[in-house]
């Protein structure tokens, strides 16, 4: 008992020494990516073909908004069970039929692209002949401070390695002529980073 006293003593006496503080504040420096709906290439979804050998475009566009929202598995999905070709009426469908909540415009309207860039959100949009891609935001090209032009920045699930810059004025004619069609996600799309990957302290 005496030699228990004696530790709980030693316990009681020694206790620790209190260190000083030092907070720290690293700045937060908000990451803009360029384009806005900037998905990892490794993510960006190709083409498929259903059995008959028909393309699966608008499918593949509805499978980068997906994934861009945080729903992989849904995507997965998507790709498993959708193919070949739709229209507006049919993607809006299959939409339907999941519960996916949308917005969408049938007549080109500019606004509804700025708002989707605004969101950092993704579009499928009709453009190419017979075509469907992915509108990615409108935004200058960062790597050509000295160029002014405003561009619409597309990923074609046929060649989606690499983003596709189209003058804004050039885009939204073209847009109009393919059929205005454009379709994004309520759902928000994943957060933005708080750094950049190549930053060092």
């Amino acid at each position: 008992m005496r030699k228990m006293l004696a530790l709980i003593a030693l316990v009681v006496c020694c206790g620790c020494n209190e260190l000083p503080q030092r907070v720290t504040t690293l700045p937060i420096k908000r990451v803009v990516e360029t384009p806005a709906a900037n998905l990892p290439t490794s993510l960006r979804p190709y083409n498929w073909t259903d059995a008959r050998g028909s393309g699966s475009c608008v499918n593949a566009s509805t499978v980068y908004n997906l994934t861009w929202s945080a729903k992989p598995e849904l995507a997965a999905w998507w790709r498993k069970n959708h193919a070949g070709g739709e229209t507006d009426t049919s993607i809006r469908r299959s939409h339907d039929a999941v519960g996916l909540r949308y917005y969408y415009t049938r007549n080109a309207d500019p606004e509804f692209l700025k708002w989707v860039t605004k969101t950092r959100r993704s579009a499928l949009i009709w453009y190419y002949q017979s075509h469907c891609v992915n509108f990615v935001g409108f935004h200058r090209d960062p790597t050509r401070p000295d160029d002014s032009t405003m561009y619409a920045w597309l990923c074609d699930n046929n060649r989606p390695t690499r983003y596709i810059k189209v003058p804004i004025d050039s885009f939204l004619r073209k847009w109009a002529g393919y059929g205005g069609f454009g379709l994004a996600l309520k759902d928000p799309p994943v957060p933005p980073s708080l750094f950049s990957a190549t930053t060092r302290s």
